[in-house]
């Protein structure tokens, strides 16, 4: 069952990054390729208490779905990127850019779960706390998260 599901997104992705990444990014530019995939992956992200509640094979193919839409999304966010640095540089700068860019990413995936596990433990001893309570900092942090990269500084 879980190599039809990681066929499905496989699928998904690749034919995603192949046939329509480029149409749309030539159509809507970069920029807002990666705002419209961010909107929309906060979105689909908050579905999921939804999609929960469903049992069965209703609830097998929206997860499967829902699945191949967030990689989906994700894949046009990252492509988005790549462009828009990949434009800002000279062809000689460009190998140092990405690979900086690269270690930052990985830096990043590095210290992500840590500082999430750290953050809802400290969550878990303030249960009842006046100042910053548990439950509206972990409902309210993965949404400031997500859309701060949205707006331009």
């Amino acid at each position: 069952m879980l190599v039809k599901f990681l066929h499905f997104q496989a699928l998904g992705c690749y034919s995603f990054s192949y046939l329509y990444i480029p149409l749309v990014e030539r159509k809507f530019g970069p920029v807002m390729v990666s705002r419209i995939g961010a909107v929309l992956t906060i979105l689909l992200l908050s579905s999921y208490p939804f999609i929960s509640l469903l049992r069965g094979l209703t609830l097998m193919l929206l997860i499967n779905c829902a699945s191949i839409l967030k990689n989906v999304l994700s894949v046009a966010i990252t492509t988005g990127l790549f462009l828009l640095q990949n434009r800002s540089v000279t062809q000689q700068q460009r190998g140092a850019a990405n690979g900086i860019s690269m270690s930052a990413m990985s830096l990043f995936k590095a210290i992500g779960p840590a500082a999430g596990g750290s953050l809802f433990s400290w969550a878990q001893k303030r249960q009842n706390a006046c100042f910053l309570p548990a439950n509206p900092i972990l409902q309210l942090w993965p949404t400031i998260n997500c859309i701060t990269p949205c707006f331009p500084m």
